[in-house]
């Protein structure tokens, strides 16, 4: 729903900001800009190891055993990021934002032991501190991320920026401003023997509101219609974070389960999340008022806590892990002058 909505909604804000603003933009030219950059994203560093898939042998002597891991993928998709900015002099004064929604996803996958003359002995799904072994060909096991599994970003900054260095060719300023975020992480998955019984297992990390110095460097070097511009800057969002996992253990069949016991972990902590950003851009002037072209964004967002209750193997459901996660777009503008 939030993804739509960012989607649908990320073009009227802009939209609207510049006709409000473009009663007073005509007094004075390029006086206001507007940037619209679509990007298509991919995040690193977050493809967490969700399962174990462990194959026995018993037979000859010694056994032997074949173990496999499995990681989520976490998927490309669409990030939106909108510029705002008032020009007076040596100074400007900003607003912008970046929204990202993408999906996790893994299997679904299913196994089960051969039975007499086969290679395969025993079958074991390990997941967060739980486990299911299949010894007979009836015994089927399954495992399946479920809808929800997703990952998603925002940040809205407000900003001023100082001209340091400025000539025809190019300019350097200091950017000084305060960032609001937010991240949030949920996973969702089951696991189990068909018809017999099975885990639904539930992890989230909810951010409260963050808010957090930035500070950064914007240059850029002009020849005619063509400017290259690059741009660093480097944040922290501190705020606190949920983190929960909750395990629901039934019999039966998972479409009609009946529920044994549930299990909640949960904890609270502050947190501080270092972001650096890094972005270079190149346009070409179309006419006074507008401006096209291509560019890349990276972001890395360093130490962020994920809930227990991920991690397979036992004491997996008590530990907290962190994860550093880099963010790498290519994106086009749009740029309007007023």
């Amino acid at each position: 729903m939030w993804n739509h909505v960012c989607r649908r909604g990320l073009w009227v804000l802009p939209v609207l900001l510049a006709l409000a603003a473009g009663g007073a933009a005509r007094a004075e030219d390029n006086d206001w800009t507007l940037r619209l950059e679509p990007m298509y994203m991919q995040a690193f560093g977050h493809d967490q190891h969700v399962l174990n898939i462990r194959r026995f042998d018993f037979d000859p002597v010694p056994q032997t055993e074949r173990n496999a891991g499995v990681t989520l993928d976490t998927g490309s998709d669409y990030a939106y990021r909108f510029e705002f900015r008032a020009n007076r002099g040596e100074w400007s004064f900003g607003l912008d934002s970046l929204w990202f929604t993408t999906a996790q996803q893994a299997g679904p996958f299913t196994a089960a032991a051969d039975g007499a003359g086969g290679n395969v002995d025993e079958v074991v799904f390990e997941i967060a501190d739980r486990d299911f072994t299949s010894d007979d060909p009836g015994e089927v096991l399954f495992y399946e991320v479920l809808e929800d599994t997703d990952l998603s970003i925002w940040t809205v900054d407000i900003y001023a920026m100082k001209t340091l260095v400025e000539s025809p060719s190019g300019g350097l300023q200091l950017q000084l401003g305060l960032r609001t975020g937010d991240f949030d992480n949920d996973y969702r998955a089951v696991a189990g023997r068909q018809g017999v019984d099975g885990t639904l297992l539930g992890a989230s990390s909810n951010y409260g509101r963050m808010n957090g110095p930035l500070v950064g460097l914007a240059g850029n070097v002009r020849r005619g219609r063509h400017t290259v511009e690059g741009y660093l800057g480097q944040s922290v969002l501190l705020g606190s974070a949920e983190l929960t996992s909750m395990f629901s253990d039934f019999t039966g069949s998972f479409s009609a389960p009946t529920l044994v016991s549930e299990e909640l972990l949960r904890s609270d902590l502050d947190v501080a999340i270092p972001i650096t950003e890094l972005r270079l851009e190149w346009t070409i002037r179309v006419n006074r008022m507008v401006a096209v072209g291509l560019g890349a964004n990276t972001a890395a967002w360093w130490d962020i806590p994920v809930p227990p209750g991920v991690i397979p193997g036992e004491g997996g459901d008590s530990v907290l892990h962190e994860n550093t996660i880099v963010f790498v777009g290519m994106l086009g503008v749009v740029e309007l002058t007023f």
